[in-house]
């Protein structure tokens, strides 16, 4: 089974990723999970920097030996593997379109199946809750916005978006994708400067851009009840969508 690579976010120290595969005739998000860890407490576990980096988004993975993984709603889109196994070919214009496109989120229903409960500034689903754990969404550039925010007690910054279109009103989302996370980390030393690149890098992609959005495996920030929460993994240009 290939599968087309979408979805590249930073965890911690390893990646989360998650991609396309053709089945009769229709795209479905899977997200690759190494057998490995089968029998781990959370799966919360991912790919390291030694598998994964040399490769890019849109190159095609060969999932080695895929078994179904038990459903934990929203993330639904799990299956173990003992391997990815690079092809060293990446997906063409057409099929990257037609993984965008067949990803798009509806319009008259929940983003992943089931209402998201909204706080200050955040929004989550519950764990058991939704269909699913990752969508589409597609606005105009000048809908994205990047800012800075300190984490509460500690002196660590994060990168997060306000995405200004219906479902977003208000939310700053967690920065997770590791392609404009590592640009702007290239591109400069001090945060001005990397949210001066992430924010230029949005606009170059052109007049419509799609936004990944993704939910969290379960976790507390301040110590309550457990919660997926509402993510940025990855930002393309919709009408050329590139690595």
């Amino acid at each position: 089974m290939e599968m087309i690579l979408l979805d590249w976010t930073r965890m911690g120290t390893t990646y989360c990723v998650a991609g396309a595969v053709a089945q009769n005739g229709l795209m479905r998000m899977v997200r690759p999970l190494w057998v490995h860890h089968l029998h781990a407490p959370v799966r919360n576990v991912g790919w390291t920097p030694f598998v994964m980096d040399g490769h890019s988004r849109w190159e095609i993975f060969e999932l080695v030996g895929p078994e179904p993984a038990i459903s934990q709603p929203p993330h639904c889109e799990d299956v173990w593997v003992r391997d990815l196994k690079p092809t060293r070919r990446l997906a063409n214009r057409d099929q990257r379109q037609a993984v965008l496109e067949s990803t798009l989120a509806c319009p008259t229903r929940p983003l992943f199946g089931s209402p998201l409960t909204r706080t200050t500034t955040s929004a989550y689903l519950a764990p058991g809750a939704g269909e699913r754990s990752l969508t589409t969404v597609v606005m105009t550039a000048d809908r994205v916005q990047f800012f800075a925010t300190c984490r509460p007690h500690t002196a660590a910054v994060d990168l997060r978006v306000r995405l200004g279109t219906p479902g977003f009103e208000g939310r700053l989302l967690k920065l997770k994708d590791h392609f404009l996370l590592r640009q702007a980390e290239e591109a400069s030393a001090n945060l001005d400067g990397q949210l001066k690149c992430v924010q230029e890098a949005v606009r170059q992609m052109g007049e419509r851009i799609a936004v990944r959005v993704g939910l969290s495996r379960p976790f507390a920030p301040d110590g309550g009840e457990p919660r997926c929460w509402l993510m940025a993994d990855g930002f393309f240009s919709f009408s050329d969508p590139m690595p």
